[in-house]
């Protein structure tokens, strides 16, 4: 039976968790996500749906659920959010409600599990583990900026 983390010092420090698993380092040069535009770059977090059907279909009509079970593919999302950029913006103060919220589904039901307060990162790492719990970020965009790159406007 695997050994607990027992937490050390104070307990809203961040403690790094030991991984279980070796990571199979995957080539660099793989990256199924297109960041040359916003138009490529939504393109591509969709594929294989067409943004044609995407809008007619599923916008604000119906859940898409694109699931990517192919071992090559299951990089496809990480640099989008990672565990590392949660512990980051813990640091950097997230609050419940405001920022975060964490929930589950339970028989059918959203039942939301925030704290009061800030948002720790073993906290939600132990909500996230334990309790199979979904993290949802208010405005994501405000956390992870992609630099899509400008327009040259050299003829004007």
């Amino acid at each position: 039976m695997p050994k607990k983390v027992q937490p050390t010092g104070d307990e809203n420090e961040e403690a790094s968790v030991p991984c279980k698993r070796v990571k199979e380092e995957l080539p660099e040069t793989l990256s199924v996500l297109n960041f040359d535009s916003p138009s490529s770059f939504f393109e591509s977090l969709i594929s294989p749906i067409k943004v044609e059907t995407f809008f007619k279909e599923f916008w604000e009509q119906k859940p898409l659920l694109i699931q990517r079970d192919d071992p090559v593919l299951a990089k496809y999302y990480q640099s989008l959010f990672s565990l590392s950029d949660l512990k980051r913006l813990c640091k950097k103060g997230v609050y419940y409600g405001r920022d975060v919220n964490v929930c589950r589904s339970i028989s059918g039901k959203k039942k939301v599990l925030n704290k009061d307060g800030r948002a720790h990162f073993l906290q939600l790492r132990k909500d996230f583990d334990q309790k199979r719990a979904t993290i949802q970020f208010h405005q994501p965009q405000r956390y992870k900026v992609v630099d899509f790159p400008r327009a040259e406007f050299s003829d004007i």
